[in-house]
């Protein structure tokens, strides 16, 4: 980088980022993450790591990659460059038509069982507005007799630290139907005016983790009764996401179901489940 170069970056101006370090960044963040970041993502992959360049004290993308090549594979900065190329994009009650089948479909099957407790994964929570919105739904339509666990789980580690605290902007409100709000979330007053909580009730039975899903390991076999693995396929190649919705599979109870996101499709998988509704799958008795 030259002198000119250099103090362009101090005033803000972006260097380039050279097609070789971006084929660099794109193939790590796939082989990390199982993210497949398409052109019309580049741009973002630029601004988002522009951070992390002068943060390390960097001058060029060129720089940060031989910063990331020269680390440990268990170094801080990787998990840092992982966040930063995830996509985190949710709201609460989003797809409501997978709640009303929730409701509808799931629950009273599942209420002539002699289970007790309705265990759930919320496989790439986010900030935690999905694992929530579950957790409303389930205390409302499920009797006191029964109960339910919810696991939430997402590679990036800063949603997750987001979502354990159960706080979240006044904006978001409206995002909530009315019947909900009262007996689900809590509004703040004084300082805390501008955002509300989560009830104690509904987020003592919820646990984040951090959790990468492409890898080998998995929760549990068998022990969920509805695994959602929403607006996350779309960002993955046909290997990963044949690899995911078999890793699912594992870790669901026979008779169990399986949501996807409205956008995405198992199409030209071979796969076990049974659709029974869009973006819905159950798994054989």
């Amino acid at each position: 980088m030259t002198a000119a170069q250099a103090q362009a970056w101090g005033g803000k101006t972006t260097p380039d980022l050279e097609e070789d370090d971006l084929r660099y960044f794109c193939q790590i963040i796939e082989e990390r993450a199982g993210i497949v970041l398409k052109p019309a993502k580049h741009d973002l992959v630029k601004t988002r790591l522009r951070s992390r360049v002068t943060a390390n004290g960097l001058s060029s993308y060129g720089d940060y990659r031989q910063h990331l090549q020269s680390l440990a594979k268990n170094d801080p900065e990787w998990q840092i460059f992982t966040n930063l190329l995830t996509t985190n994009k949710t709201d609460f009650f989003r797809e409501p038509k997978h709640f009303e089948y929730l409701v509808h479909d799931i629950l009273p099957a599942w209420l002539k069982t002699s289970q007790k407790t309705f265990k759930v994964w919320s496989a790439a929570s986010s900030t935690g507005e999905e694992a929530y919105t579950l957790a409303m739904v389930l205390g409302r339509y499920l009797p006191k007799d029964r109960d339910f666990k919810i696991l939430a789980t997402d590679i990036d580690t800063s949603v997750v630290e987001a979502a354990q605290n159960a706080v979240y902007s006044i904006s978001k409100r409206s995002e909530i139907p009315t019947e909900y709000q009262q007996s689900c979330i809590d509004i703040g007053k004084g300082e805390a005016r501008g955002w509300f909580r989560i009830k104690p009730h509904l987020k003592e039975k919820t646990v984040f983790k951090t959790h990468n899903l492409i890898e080998r390991t998995a929760p549990d076999e068998g022990i969920f009764d509805l695994v959602l693995c929403r607006n996350v396929l779309i960002y993955f190649g046909a290997d990963n996401i044949d690899f995911v919705q078999k890793k699912i599979y594992s870790t669901v109870k026979p008779g169990g179901h399986f949501f996807i996101g409205h956008s995405e499709s198992l199409q030209g998988l071979k796969h076990n489940w049974k659709p029974v509704g869009p973006s819905i799958f159950r798994k054989g008795s």
